[in-house]
C-alpha cells in the first residue's frame, strides 16, 4: 500500500507549528551511553568488522509495561483542566477532547527539490542509551551472583544520527533521537503549549488538520513520555518508524527471545569512528586487575580498528 501525499492545509499547519521543535524535548547533544552485557558487547562493536551494530527492539515488547500510554491518559486530563480553567473553548473542547495517537506515522523525505509528507502505517522500534556514564542504577541490570558483569559504549546524538541517516537515506524509515520526559509537569506544558497554539489558530476550516496535527503529536508523544518510576534510567532513546505493508521490506526484522517473551528488533549499522568511549561496570578487585582489564579492552578495540576511543572502569565503590 503507497503512502499518501499530504496537501495544502496540513503541510501548511505543519511547516507553522514546527512541531520537532516547539512541542518535543529539546535535543540532547552530549554523549550517550548505551549499556549491556558482555554478550551484547561482542554483538555490538565485534559482530561485524565494518562497523557498529545496534538493536531497537519493539516499543510493545520493552519492559515498561505503561510503554507508550502515557501521553494519551495524560493528554485527557490536561483537555478537561484546560476547559474547567477556560483555557480552551467548549468548542475546542468537544473538537480535541477524544482524538487517539495516530496509527500512520508522518514520513518526510526530500525527492530533488521537494519536500513531501506521506502517512505510513510503521512498526516502531526503540535503542535504549543514558546521560549517565557510570550509573548504579543501570549497572545493577547487568549484576548476576553478586557481581556487575556490564560495559557501556559512549556516543555522540548528532554524529549517531547523521551516521544512520547516511545508511537508511533510501528507506521509508523515520529517525528521532529524544531525551525522556519524566516530569509530569513538564510533560503538560508541552501538551498546554500545543494546544493553546491551536486554539489561536482555530477555524472552523482547519477542523480536520487540527485534528490530525494532535493524532500525530500523540503519536510523537507516546515514545517520549514516561512515568517518573523510570526516571533514575536519564533515558535517551532512538526512535525508528519502520514502514510496514509497502513493496519490498525497508529492513529486515529479526527476533529474539527474552524472559521467555519472543522480542522482535531491527539491527542499525552505524560507523566505526562515532565511538567515543568504553566504559567497563564496577569490578569486585583491586586496581591491579582493574587496569589488566581495562588495557586488554584497548587491545581488543584497536586490533578491530576502533581508534582513539577512551576505555576506563566505574568508579563506583562497590563491595557486592
Amino acid at each position: 500500500m503507497g503512502g499518501i501525499i499530504i496537501k495544502s492545509i496540513l503541510d501548511e499547519f505543519h511547516i507553522l507549528l514546527g512541531l520537532d521543535i516547539s512541542y518535543m524535548p529539546k535535543e540532547y547533544k552530549n554523549d550517550i551511553f548505551h549499556y549491556t552485557s558482555p554478550s551484547g558487547l561482542d554483538s555490538i562493536l565485534f559482530e561485524d568488522f565494518d562497523g557498529i551494530t545496534l538493536w531497537a527492539s519493539r516499543y510493545d515488547c520493552l519492559n515498561d509495561m505503561s510503554e507508550g500510554v502515557v501521553a494519551q491518559y495524560l493528554y485527557k486530563e490536561v483537555c478537561d483542566d484546560m476547559r474547567k480553567k477556560h483555557e480552551i473553548t467548549d468548542e475546542m473542547y468537544s473538537l480535541i477532547v477524544g482524538i487517539s495517537p495516530a496509527r500512520t506515522k508522518l514520513i518526510v523525505k526530500s525527492e530533488e527539490e521537494n519536500i513531501k509528507f506521506r502517512r505510513l502505517e510503521c512498526d516502531r522500534f526503540v535503542c535504549s542509551f543514558s546521560k549517565n556514564k557510570d550509573s548504579l542504577a543501570m549497572w545493577n541490570y547487568y549484576s548476576k551472583k553478586n557481581r556487575y558483569e556490564g560495559y557501556n559504549i559512549g556516543l555522540t546524538p548528532i554524529g549517531l544520527k547523521k551516521s544512520l541517516e547516511s545508511v537508511l537515506i533510501d528507506k521509508d524509515v523515520s529517525i528521532h533521537i529524544y531525551p525522556i520526559v519524566y516530569k509530569k509537569d513538564e510533560q503538560i506544558r508541552l501538551i498546554k503549549k500545543l494546544l493553546l497554539r491551536l486554539q489561536e489558530l482555530y477555524e472552523e476550516q482547519y477542523e480536520t488538520s487540527i485534528r490530525y496535527v494532535i493524532s500525530n503529536q500523540l503519536l510523537e508523544w507516546s515514545l517520549v513520555f514516561k512515568s517518573e518510576y523510570f526516571e533514575h534510567e536519564e533515558e535517551i532513546r532512538i526512535i525508528v518508524d519502520v514502514a510496514k505493508n509497502i513493496k519490498g521490506k525497508p529492513m529486515d526484522i529479526n527476533y529474539r527471545n527474552s524472559h521467555g517473551l519472543m522480542i522482535p528488533y531491527i539491527k542499525l549499522k552505524v560507523d566505526k569512528p562515532i565511538l567515543k568511549s568504553v566504559n567497563i561496570g564496577p569490578l569486585q578487585c583491586g586496581d591491579k586487575q582493574k587496569n589488566l582489564q581495562n588495557g586488554i579492552l584497548k587491545e581488543r578495540l584497536s586490533a578491530n580498528n576502533y581508534l582513539n576511543v577512551e576505555t576506563c572502569y566505574s568508579k563506583i565503590p562497590v563491595r557486592y
